[in-house]
């Protein structure tokens, strides 16, 4: 469990101000992120099997969020889940401020994969 100790400790910041800035509600984003946090420990073993286990992460946490705001969790083909995690790189590019490689750490891809991010906008 040191992995998963060492893996919520470097994404439990940045999951919560996610949910946080998406929910609007920061005692609801911490009981979100805490039960996606619950969701990976109990399945850590078999995520840690994946090809991505920050990019399976990634998406418990994103379904979550989605669960909270009433939308219906990603069940899509792969390229809807490309999309999604473009949306979310620019979101945590624009909105969080994280740097290329600190955003596809969070989301789980590699750093070539992210899409063009703009510069951020001057009052940021």
């Amino acid at each position: 469990m040191a992995a998963y100790s060492a893996f919520r400790e470097r994404h439990y910041e940045p999951y919560l101000q996610y949910a946080a800035l998406r929910i609007g509600q920061p005692g609801v984003a911490e009981s979100v992120v805490t039960a996606a946090f619950t969701e990976l420990a109990v399945s850590w073993t078999a995520i840690l099997g994946s090809a991505g286990p920050a990019a399976v992460a990634w998406c418990i946490l994103h379904d979550h969020v989605d669960r909270a705001l009433g939308c219906c969790p990603l069940v899509a083909p792969d390229r809807q889940v490309v999309q999604m995690l473009h949306h979310d790189a620019f979101f945590l590019h624009e909105h969080m401020h994280l740097s290329r490689d600190r955003i596809a750490e969070v989301l789980g891809i590699r750093p070539r994969d992210l899409p063009s991010l703009p510069p951020r906008s001057p009052e940021s």
